[in-house]
């Protein structure tokens, strides 16, 4: 049986997506704060601990850049898996604004992240993020242990924790 130790990423800095007025697509161009890159590797004694054979982890700069700082320490196999994502605002990708973007979460929220019947909204149901993340794991059902750097709207939907600090972690497992 494969061991997934789910670990949400550090403290982004969105500074660079407002300077560029591109909270949609451009902030998941945001790297790290400084705080972020120390929250992430203050985390290394336990991910030594949970020793992964590889790490996956999603196409966000933020995630990337929160696997990097890992990579430094481990030296295993590291790959970048789409469909890692987080959770999707709206699945036309047209919002443009901060704004946009909390409205559709406060629906999100309101509907405990899932449509109301008969209806379809913009929105990515949390059931569909779960279904593309199991996916994605178990591509890796061959490895022992898989570290896998994501959000916390994914490790919400795998495991209904509804809030993970940046850098926690939480163990979760996939049966065949």
């Amino acid at each position: 049986m494969t061991d997934y130790l789910l670990m949400r990423h550090g403290q982004s800095d969105y500074s660079g997506p407002r300077k560029w007025n591109s909270p949609g697509w451009g902030a998941d161009l945001a790297p790290l704060t400084s705080l972020g890159e120390k929250q992430v590797q203050d985390q290394i004694g336990e991910i030594h601990k949970f020793d992964p054979n590889v790490v996956i982890t999603s196409p966000a700069t933020r995630a990337i850049h929160s696997a990097l700082v890992l990579r430094q320490e481990l030296q295993v196999p590291f790959k970048v898996e789409f469909d890692l994502h987080e959770w999707v605002p709206d699945r036309s990708f047209r919002w443009t604004t901060l704004g946009d973007v909390e409205k559709l979460w406060s629906e999100y929220e309101k509907c405990n992240g899932k449509w109301p019947i008969g209806e379809t909204r913009p929105w990515e149901q949390l059931e569909s993020v779960h279904m593309r993340v199991i996916r994605v794991l178990r591509q890796y059902l061959d490895y022992e242990r898989v570290l896998v750097v994501c959000h916390g709207e994914v490790i919400k939907a795998l495991t209904g924790v509804k809030h993970i600090e940046f850098a926690g972690q939480l163990p979760f497992y996939l049966c065949p």
